[in-house]
């Protein structure tokens, strides 16, 4: 696929580079800031992308990229959330002007857009609660819901969306190098609820067990940085249909069990 790729200096963007790559995807990275996509990948990655200038906040521009050069799909990792529910949300303005320019672009190229988004673990619903999200229970990072409210207003037949879901993940290494073959990950998948969830005899204690079972299995859903951009690459090279309109949550395999 030719992929437009936002948030290429960030941690995850940073390490979708290599991992498209390996995996043949085209790379189209769109950034506010060249000097400092060089200093964060160096020569040997940048020479292999075609890069444009702008900002993740200018939904023309973002549009006349993927029209112009024909992308399949876009990867969002560009913006943080706020961490805190009473703080002001700091990622709206990026979501809303990607999913609107990728529905323009798509009705002008005639195809849908696939797209994956970045939010976090707790916008995923606690399994066995009809559809109560996670922060619910543990109020951080609420602003992914407002990005999942915002890309479920998108009309799926120009940008088949999925809003990754990760907890903490953290640098495998502090060094982004080419990849000769696709790195592999160890990683396994479930849309809407955690990944791997594993029921707690803490549920059933009156009051506080969903928060003690939410606690108790949140610890175990740390996942390396390179395994994710792996999971994303591939993912675009071999779609799955089932992610599709749906929050995706990834866990590693082996990961602790709650109590």
């Amino acid at each position: 696929m030719k992929v437009l790729l936002l948030g290429a200096t960030g941690n995850l963007g940073s390490r979708l580079l290599p991992a498209l790559l390996a995996h043949k995807h085209q790379v189209v990275v769109y950034v506010r800031n060249e000097r400092k996509l060089q200093e964060v990948v160096g020569p040997s990655v940048t020479s292999r992308l075609t890069l444009v200038t702008g900002d993740a906040t200018d939904a023309t521009a973002i549009q006349e990229a993927l029209v112009t050069h024909r992308c399949d799909a876009l990867v969002n990792s560009a913006g943080l959330a706020a961490v805190l529910p009473w703080q002001a949300p700091r990622m709206q303005g990026i979501i809303s002007a990607i999913s609107t320019a990728a529905v323009k672009a798509s009705k002008e190229l005639r195809y849908p857009i696939r797209a994956w988004f970045l939010g976090g673990l707790v916008a995923m619903d606690v399994p066995g609660t009809n559809g109560t999200m996670i922060m619910r229970y543990l109020p951080l990072l609420t602003e992914h819901g407002l990005s999942f409210d915002c890309l479920r207003r998108t009309p799926r037949e120009h940008l088949e969306w999925s809003l990754f879901c990760p907890s903490e993940m953290r640098p495998a290494s502090a060094s982004i190098t080419l990849l000769e073959t696709p790195r592999g990950n160890p990683l396994i998948a479930s849309v809407d609820v955690p990944a791997g969830w594993q029921p707690s005899r803490l549920a059933s204690i009156p009051i506080i067990g969903t928060y003690l079972s939410i606690f108790g299995n949140a610890m175990a859903y740390a996942t390396d940085l390179e395994d994710c951009a792996d999971f994303i690459a591939v993912d675009l090279a071999k779609p799955n249909r089932d992610f599709v309109g749906h929050r995706v949550s990834v866990k590693a395999l082996g990961k602790g069990k709650a109590e």
